[in-house]
């Protein structure tokens, strides 16, 4: 069983992006990492190009959320794109539709519910999430369940580390070990 797992770069102005510190962690002879940059087209192209030469079973797609409490597995991507925030690479997407000939939302074949309770049984901080947002999070992992139908695919978004924020930010976050324990405990649940 072959499992890809991916993180993203730090964006937005952060010096450090909890999803590819918990990459540089994760100890697992079946999994191969991949760290994308935050941008729509070269993400989805980077990712691409992976599934394609690795042929994975599992593609865990890992991404930070600002607001978020808990480690998120997100059971839909949304076909809609709409922020006011650049990508690394400068490009800001216009509002709208990722896919055009696609409907408003893609849910993914990954064993979501299966894994959300074996963690929830074992006290890890996680949830089922039904947004992935409107960012580069969402686009990658739309154009993925677009790309793949049959593949067992999921995003999962966690919160802010808590060296991300400043004094007087009420923001949650989590600590990089209990990410880690999480992440590294689905992925043991697939096997």
């Amino acid at each position: 069983m072959k499992i890809l797992v991916t993180g993203f770069k730090p964006f937005l102005g952060e010096s450090i992006n909890p999803s590819e510190l918990i990459l540089n962690e994760i100890q697992h002879s079946n999994i191969q990492i991949l760290i994308l940059p935050v941008e729509f087209n070269s993400a989805f192209q980077i990712l691409n190009t992976e599934i394609k030469n690795q042929n994975p079973d599992y593609v865990i797609m890992l991404g930070q959320a600002s607001g978020r409490k808990n480690i998120c597995f997100e059971k839909i991507g949304l076909n809609w794109i709409q922020s006011i925030h650049p990508d690394e690479s400068g490009f800001t997407p216009n509002v709208g539709a990722i896919q055009n000939d696609q409907p408003l939302a893609l849910m993914t074949k990954f064993p979501v519910d299966e894994i959300y309770q074996k963690l929830k049984s074992q006290n890890q901080p996680v949830e089922i999430s039904f947004s992935a947002g409107a960012y580069v999070c969402n686009d990658l992992y739309f154009k993925i369940l677009s790309a793949y139908p049959d593949l067992k695919s999921v995003f999962i978004h966690v919160p802010l580390l808590p060296e991300q924020l400043q004094p007087a930010d009420t923001r949650p976050s989590m600590l990089l070990d209990v990410m880690i324990q999480a992440v590294e405990l689905a992925v043991e649940s697939l096997k």
